[in-house]
């Protein structure tokens, strides 16, 4: 009778990638955490518009749930097994990491489907064309619909519900097939992604302004296209899913689930908090050059250290934010200076102003979203 009894080698059993995981399960906790921060304190700083919108609470919660899968990953991941091979486990260690596998999958599904949904509320917000609004309304629909469909197959897709993580019930459980599952979910995320960072681009091409400027524009809002590489990727390693090493082969799905939803944030982030970061280097590169003209005695430009913003409502009124100079604003003649403050097409675009005033001279105009 022929022995199928399987040896490993003591090099394929010493295998082990536990701290690859644990650094890209840690490392998109405190980008989300950070740039979500930082998103709220732009929205709500009185350069802005002084408070937060559908959007920012989307975000915010896509965040909270985004940092818990990671948490999650933590937890149960590497102490369960994950990053070894399964020949390696102790009783018990699989059953752990596959629970919290389940759990990691109801923190992927909404901080994925919170994010486009808070890119959809920005849409909303600044893409004022019925058409567009239409549009917006039903493809958030469509992305509820698929995030109610993902959390009724993971809450019903076995039955009992503990055959997705026990492999002895696992055994005789009715369960869908978790490849195939895995699979549509990706491909459907793949093609919400796709549709939802291409859609303010044939707005923006008719905007009228200039080429350079619609190109900047396009490039912002579609900056997210970036992700769909990750879902693709991520789509590419589904078959481990379904592996009998599943420890060993699911690490590159594991990390590249958790890198998606923090892309996904810091994408939907950058439109926001783009135009202070400009801001904030240009204020620091102001402050060095001060100090380099204070220590070499000559005397400083009289302009003041960055740019501020100001309002203009819908009569033309221009109203300094509370603690400036009082100024007269005049329209600036250069090339550099001119972005249109006006409803144009559906998006809200910018113009820049020069505000002089005693002793200073600031450069203002209103964020773009």
């Amino acid at each position: 009778m022929a022995n199928d009894t399987v040896t490993y080698s003591a090099e394929y059993l010493a295998q082990d990638r536990r701290a690859l995981v644990n650094t890209f399960y840690s490392l998109p906790i405190p980008l989300e955490i950070i740039s979500t921060l930082y998103r709220c304190y732009v929205k709500a700083s009185p350069h802005s518009e002084g408070h937060l919108g559908y959007d920012d609470y989307l975000i915010v919660w896509a965040t909270i749930t985004a940092v818990a899968e990671c948490i999650a990953g933590l937890v149960y991941g590497p102490p369960g097994g994950l990053g070894r091979h399964v020949q390696t486990l102790k009783p018990g260690e699989l059953s752990h990491y596959l629970e919290g596998d389940y759990i990691f999958s109801h923190f992927y599904d909404f901080a994925i489907a919170s994010t486009k949904l808070s890119i959809l509320a920005l849409y909303h917000r600044i893409f004022v064309t019925t058409k567009m609004r239409v549009m917006v309304r039903i493809t958030a629909g469509l992305v509820l619909v698929w995030l109610i469909e993902m959390e009724i197959i993971l809450g019903l897709g076995c039955q009992p519900i503990q055959g997705w993580w026990d492999p002895a019930i696992s055994a005789t459980a009715k369960c869908v097939d978790k490849v195939a599952f895995t699979y549509s979910t990706n491909i459907l995320n793949l093609i919400f992604d796709l549709w939802i960072f291409s859609m303010p681009i044939p707005i923006i091409l008719k905007l009228q302004v200039n080429r350079e400027k619609r190109i900047a524009l396009c490039c912002l809002f579609s900056i997210g296209l970036g992700i769909c590489a990750l879902s693709i990727a991520r789509l590419s390693v589904v078959f481990s899913a379904g592996s009998g090493d599943v420890t060993w082969e699911e690490v590159p799905l594991g990390i590249l689930s958790a890198l998606e939803p923090c892309g996904a944030i810091l994408c939907a982030n950058l439109p926001i908090v783009y135009r202070e970061v400009i801001r904030s280097f240009k204020r620091l590169g102001s402050n060095v050059r001060s100090t380099k003209n204070a220590s070499s005695g000559s005397k400083p430009y009289g302009g003041s250290a960055g740019q501020e913003w100001i309002r203009i409502d819908a009569s033309g009124t221009k109203k300094v934010a509370d603690g400036f100079p009082k100024a007269s604003v005049t329209r600036g003649n250069t090339a550099d200076g001119e972005k249109d403050l006006t409803m144009r097409r559906g998006i809200k675009v910018e113009q820049e102003f020069k505000i002089q005033s005693t002793g200073s001279t600031h450069h203002s105009g209103k964020d773009l979203v």
